[in-house]
Order: C-alpha cells, then sequence, then structure tokens
C-alpha cells in the first residue's frame, strides 16, 4: 500500500510545533497589499523570524495582527 506525503504550499514552514509563513506570501494570504505588510513590520505590529534563510511569520502572529487592524 502506497502512502502519499501531505501536501505543503509553498512558503509554508513548520518548526518547533508551531506554523509559519513566508513574509513574502502573507500579502496574499490576507488580501491586502505589500505596502501594508511592510509597514506593520517596520512599526512592529508584525514581528518576523528567520527559518532557514527565509523570513517567516508565526500563524500566532499573523492573528494578532489580523485582530489590531479589525
Amino acid at each position: 500500500m502506497r502512502t502519499t506525503a501531505p501536501t505543503v504550499k509553498p512558503g509554508w514552514f513548520f518548526r518547533n510545533n508551531r506554523q509559519y509563513l513566508a513574509l513574502s506570501e502573507v500579502p496574499s494570504a490576507l488580501s491586502v497589499s505589500s505596502a501594508e505588510i511592510a509597514k506593520a513590520v517596520e512599526a512592529g505590529q508584525i514581528k518576523s523570524e528567520r527559518i532557514s534563510g527565509c523570513k517567516a511569520v508565526a500563524l500566532e502572529e499573523l492573528f494578532r495582527y489580523i485582530e489590531i487592524r479589525g
């Protein structure tokens, strides 16, 4: 019996049982402009981390930003 590998979309990361999204994918995931995300990162509203050389944002951070924005 063959098993298929789970489908993981590009830009998604898992580290220490936490899920991350590449910073470059955040605007399309939230349907906002990249300029808005850049301003939020500069203002400290979204905190990014480096994972294997890629800037990524924890999903908890994105949910917190959505609450602040809403």
